[in-house]
């Protein structure tokens, strides 16, 4: 499913794309600890190239920073972007209405679960991969085909349920779900 650089813009991508921007641009930056592996490195630039590659969007600024050893987890990577808004796009939480849908995409709690199948405090295996991926075509997709969108959000940190109950919580809302509604593999429902 990925590595740090997939995830850091993809993670910009679909938040710039959740708002209803067409993400154009992004910036890139690394902080660097001495003694990091080049071949790593090069692994998360050819992740983070193969994003690009595919959505077409572009880095335009960005900086390298190296530190001592022990200053840093390694490697982070910080990045921003910048797109635009068509006029006829009004996305937000605010926006929820009573009677509104919750649409799944996918599966729920897969990038979790390939997440903590690596931790070494865990000890399984898992044929479960991350499904980290730009969400720009399908929201461009779905705006195209409706107008009528409220709220997008690419569940994250904290997955459906942190989503769904900030969204509530912001609209002012309830939103009921129904557990047997929800898309989740056998292996991740095993899991968890």
């Amino acid at each position: 499913g990925g590595d740090i650089g997939k995830l850091s813009i993809c993670g910009t991508i679909n938040d710039l794309a959740t708002t209803g921007c067409t993400p154009l641009a992004l910036s890139l930056s690394f902080i660097i600890e001495e003694g990091f592996l080049v071949s790593d490195l090069e692994k998360i630039l050819s992740s983070i190239k193969k994003v690009l590659d595919d959505t077409d969007i572009k880095i335009v600024t960005g900086d390298t920073k190296v530190v001592e050893k022990g200053s840093a987890d390694k490697i982070f990577i910080n990045t921003s972007g910048i797109g635009f808004v068509n006029n006829d796009i009004d996305i937000s939480p605010t926006k929820i209405k009573v009677g509104d849908k919750v649409l799944l995409n996918g599966s729920i709690a897969d990038h979790g679960t390939a997440i903590l199948s690596r931790r070494k405090e865990f000890n399984f295996k898992t044929s479960i991969v991350s499904d980290c991926a730009p969400l720009n075509s399908l929201v461009k997709d779905m705006l195209d085909a409706s107008k009528k969108i409220h709220a997008l959000r690419d569940p994250t940190r904290g997955g459906l349920a942190s989503v769904l109950f900030e969204m509530a919580q912001t609209s002012k809302t309830n939103i009921n779900i129904y557990e047997d509604k929800i898309p989740i593999k056998k292996e991740v429902l095993g899991i968890c």
